[in-house]
């Protein structure tokens, strides 16, 4: 029974914290506020999270421990991918899905991260992550580049990827940040992914 009720004292303290990050940044956020809001005493609080670190922590976890997941995931693909399937833009689709399927399910943790984290120590990390991201797209192209000539024209440089890799990231954050439905979201996204891809020749003919 104790666990229950620790665990709810718990969910209690991040619901309010989640609830003050929507408002107001990271920075903004007063533990004595958080406490009398949800009913839980500030030396309580800190039995739980000791610091307002740990607190935005525990606010975005499932959305961290799944940006980690998929971290080594991208590792273990982009390194030991055989075939540059990812670089054909109908091929590349399950891919893409994949992502889009991330942003939907945490487009508010993601808001929190990228909008409000500004002061804390994850104010940095979907940046950090993207350009971890880049290098290993650009690790994986280069280490295929001689097997896949039939493929792969020209190697990118390693600082064409970051940029390109930065435009998603950087144009993800600006859709977590809108008030939009999932049907107007994956419409942008889709754009998106498209350029990347295909470029220009999305739009055109010539």
């Amino acid at each position: 029974m104790a666990q229950i009720l620790k665990k709810e004292i718990r969910e209690k303290i991040l619901t309010t914290t989640r609830q003050a990050l929507l408002e107001k940044d990271f920075s903004s956020i007063n533990l004595r506020e958080i406490a009398k809001e949800s009913g839980v005493s500030l030396s309580n609080i800190y039995n739980y999270f000791p610091s307002k670190d740990a607190l935005l922590e525990g606010v975005l976890e499932d959305t961290l421990r799944e940006f980690d997941q998929a971290s080594q995931e991208i590792e273990r693909t982009l390194l030991s991918k055989k075939k540059l399937l990812y670089l054909n833009f109908d091929k590349s689709q399950t891919y893409a899905k994949t992502i889009m399927g991330f942003i939907l399910k945490h487009r508010e943790n993601l808001n929190i991260l990228a909008h409000k984290s500004k002061g804390s120590k994850l104010d940095e990390y979907i940046n950090n992550w993207a350009k971890n991201y880049a290098r290993l797209e650009y690790t994986s192209l280069k280490l295929k580049a001689k097997g896949h000539k039939d493929i792969l024209k020209n190697l990118p440089s390693e600082f064409f990827m970051e940029n390109i890799c930065g435009f998603f990231f950087s144009s993800a954050k600006k859709l977590v940040k809108k008030d939009l439905n999932e049907k107007e979201l994956k419409k942008y996204l889709e754009e998106i992914f498209a350029f990347i891809y295909q470029g220009w020749e999305y739009y055109t003919e010539f």
